[in-house]
C-alpha cells in the first residue's frame, strides 16, 4: 500500500506481488491516498476550486467501489496503490479473484449493483490485468486531473 507522487515524467516500475495476506487497508485510508494523489495533481492548478471539489469526490468515490468491490467480490484486498502521474491519478486495486468484474443484472428493487457501472463512467480509462497461475488480478482505474 502507497501513495506517491511521480513527476511529469514517472519512471517506469515491474508490478509488485500482491500481499501475502489481505491488507488491513479502511475505505477510509484508501480515499485518503487518493485524495492526497489528486491534490497532488492540482497542486500546479490552484485556481480550479469546484473543479477541485468534483475531481476529488469522484476519485474517492472510484476508490471507494474498488476497495469495497475487492472485499466484496475479490477475496480481499490485496494490494492497493494511489499515486498522481503526469496529470492523472492512477488508483490500482489487486485482490485474489481472477474473474473480470461485471455489472450484475439485478431487480430495479434490490440494493447495489451499480458500482462497476460508477467506476467505468467516472474513469477516463480502466484496465484489468488477470495474473498467470491464478494469482488474482489488478484493476487500474485511471483519472484525468489536468
Amino acid at each position: 500500500m502507497r501513495a506517491e507522487h511521480d513527476g511529469a515524467h514517472g519512471s517506469s516500475r515491474a508490478r509488485p506481488a500482491l500481499a501475502a495476506a489481505p491488507l488491513t487497508l479502511s475505505g477510509a485510508e484508501a480515499r485518503e491516498l487518493v485524495r492526497r494523489a489528486t491534490l497532488a495533481c492540482l497542486a500546479a492548478d490552484a485556481a480550479q476550486t469546484l473543479a477541485t471539489e468534483r475531481l476529488l469526490a469522484e476519485a474517492q468515490l472510484v476508490c471507494s467501489e474498488l476497495v469495497s468491490n475487492a472485499h466484496r467480490h475479490g477475496g480481499g484486498l490485496y494490494w492497493f496503490e494511489a499515486r498522481a502521474h503526469d496529470g492523472q491519478v492512477l488508483i490500482d486495486v489487486g485482490d485474489r479473484s481472477t474473474q473480470q468484474p461485471r455489472s450484475p443484472r439485478r431487480d430495479a428493487t434490490e440494493p447495489g449493483g451499480f458500482g462497476w457501472d460508477l467506476v467505468q463512467r467516472l474513469a477516463t480509462q480502466v484496465v484489468v490485468t488477470i495474473h498467470p497461475d491464478g494469482a488474482g488480478k489488478t484493476i487500474r482505474a485511471v483519472i484525468r486531473v489536468r
